[in-house]
Formats: structure tokens, C-alpha cells, sequence
């Protein structure tokens, strides 16, 4: 259930804007829970502030607010509210938007907001796409990016490196890695979005990519739908490393990752929170104390695949 009310309310990313929603999910049983926070802003308006990472793993913060909506914790449940915070609307079951959007215009805030709207001419169209701008704020300062793009999903190097990518939700949460996957070519395109919690569990969530904006993705990124080519694009939404063949192992992008002082940082909360993949789950990824150093397996692996990537140490 919401998958489908968070693809329904994707799909109005405009009317979303105009009417300045954000929307705040919840994932996870009462003692394991972590939350995300999605703003929706027009093109011209200043990014909301970043929550830190520690408040959306904040046990007592995300306990405090499901007690304060009345929020069950093991069924899906939405609560709508105005810009005072104060429960206009509770949903247990998934609603269209135009419902959610027709309720809000009802509110005296909206309304004023409406009129200002009007007179500066700010109107969504219903033919609008999501514009590559959008799409990439939502994960800048929030989420590095592994793009990924292959003529199609039967390629070879799209295929070893799906391989390397299994069983590796927990590091890529952590580190907060999210997956685009851009796959094919000309008319035929599309694109997967795989995000995964910042507390390590092995939930994942997608979503599906229009053609347009894995066509506006490539283009901005130079990326040929012709051939297989991956890079890392860090929280500043540069490209920090190209990698134009199969990264049999993670260890050289994690270690990449982990020499980044904002991603020293993190590691240093997720420390103090002690917030850790599983040994076995890690398999040589881990870090202690500040990343001291892989097993030397897998340091041997490193050695041997140096020559597949170059990167900036920042």
C-alpha cells in the first residue's frame, strides 16, 4: 500500500510543489525504525534545510511521533497536516491525490497561498515533467548516487556487475548509497531508482524512472546508451569516479567513499549510534575505527582491479 500511494503522489510533483508538501515515512517495527524526509519545491525556491542523519534513526524522536499522530506502526497508516502541525485527516488505506490536494485547498493557509500563486502566474500543467533539476535535488547533501547504464539488461557488464551489487543493502544503507539504474537505448528506455535505509536494513525501496529523465540523466552526465559505464556521484552532486568495466568487488567504491571527510563524519555518528552491518554481511567491507583497513583478501583485490577506475580523493 505504499508503494502505491508514494507512486501516486510522485506523479504530481508540481501540484505537490505549489501547495509546499513535505512528506515524512516511517519504515520499520517500534525499535528499529528510520524515517526520510521528501520536500517538494518549485525550481526557484531556496532547498529546505537537511535534517542530520542522526534525527532519522532517532528512536525516541520517531516514537514521540507516531504517539503524537496516533500512528500504528505495523500497518500502513497517513496522517495529514497543516503548516501548524495539527491533524487535519487520518488515511489507513492508500487515496488518490487529487483527494489529499482538494482537502488542502480548503485550508486558510492554502487559500492565501493560492492568491499569491495566481497573481505571480504559477501554474502546473497537466502535461509537466519532472524536470532533471528536481530529480537531482532530492538527493543532493542527502544521497550519493551509483548510476549505472547498459544498452539493455541482458548485457554482460550489466550483468557481472549486478553481481557484485548482491547482498550489499546493508553497505550501501550505511553509506548511503542510492542505485540509478539507466538501461537501454534510442525510443526504448527506462530506469530504476533503488534506495535503501540509512539504518543498514535490507529494505529496499524503487522506484520506476521515466524515459525522458534517463534520456536527461545520460546527457547531463555524458553517458553513451551505447556501452556499459558506471560512475559515483557524491552528496555535492559531483562525479567523483568514472568506472568504465565491472567493479568485481565494492571494496575499491567503498574505499573510495570512506576516505570523503563528510562520509568520516557519518561514520563517526553511525559509531556512536553503533549502527554496523553484520560480520558476515560485510564480508571485508567494514570499517573500524575510522576505516583502518580491509581484510587483506580482499586488499589483494583491490591491488589487482586498481586500473579499472580513477577517482578524486575528496
Amino acid at each position: 500500500m505504499y508503494v502505491q500511494q508514494r507512486d501516486e503522489y510522485l506523479e504530481s510533483f508540481c501540484k505537490m510543489a505549489t501547495r509546499k508538501i513535505s512528506v515524512i515515512t516511517i519504515f520499520g517495527p517500534v525499535n528499529n525504525s528510520s524515517m526520510k524526509i521528501d520536500h517538494f519545491q518549485l525550481d526557484n525556491e531556496k532547498p529546505m534545510r537537511v535534517v542530520e542523519d542522526e534525527d532519522l534513526v532517532d528512536q525516541h524522536l520517531i516514537s514521540e511521533l507516531r504517539k503524537e499522530y496516533g500512528m500504528a506502526y505495523d500497518e500502513f497508516f497517513m496522517v495529514l497536516t497543516d503548516v501548524d502541525l495539527r491533524v487535519k485527516q487520518y488515511y489507513e488505506v492508500p487515496i488518490t491525490m487529487k483527494s489529499v490536494f482538494d482537502l488542502i485547498d480548503t485550508f486558510q493557509s492554502r487559500i492565501k497561498d493560492m492568491e499569491k500563486q495566481k497573481k505571480e502566474g504559477i501554474v502546473c500543467k497537466e502535461d509537466k515533467k519532472q524536470s532533471l533539476e528536481n530529480f537531482l535535488s532530492r538527493f543532493r547533501w542527502r544521497r550519493r548516487l551509483l548510476v549505472i547504464s547498459a544498452p539493455s539488461d541482458e548485457d554482460w557488464a550489466y550483468s557481472q556487475q549486478l553481481s557484485a551489487l548482491s547482498g550489499q543493502a546493508c553497505n550501501f544503507g550505511l553509506r548511503h548509497i542510492t542505485i540509478l539504474k539507466l538501461l537501454g537505448v534510442g525510443e526504448e528506455v527506462g530506469g530504476v531508482l533503488e534506495l535503501f535505509p540509512i539504518n543498514g536494513s535490507s529494505v529496499v525501496e524503487r522506484e520506476d524512472v521515466p524515459a525522458h529523465l534517463v534520456k536527461d540523466i545520460r546527457n547531463y552526465f555524458q553517458v553513451s546508451p551505447e556501452y556499459f559505464s558506471m560512475l559515483l556521484v557524491g552528496k555535492d552532486g559531483n562525479v567523483k569516479s568514472w568506472y568504465p568495466s565491472p567493479m568485481w568487488s565494492m571494496v575499491i567504491v567503498y574505499d573510495l567513499i570512506d576516505s570523503m571527510q563528510l562520509r568520516r563524519q557519518e561514520m563517526a555518528i553511525q559509531q556512536s549510534l553503533g549502527m554496523r552491518c553484520p560480520e558476515d554481511e560485510y564480508a571485508g567491507y567494514g570499517y573500524h575505527s575510522y576505516h583502518q583497513g580491509y581484510q587483506d583478501g580482499y586488499q589483494d583485490d583491490y591491488r589487482h582491479h586498481e586500473s579499472y577506475h580513477h577517482g578524486y580523493p575528496y
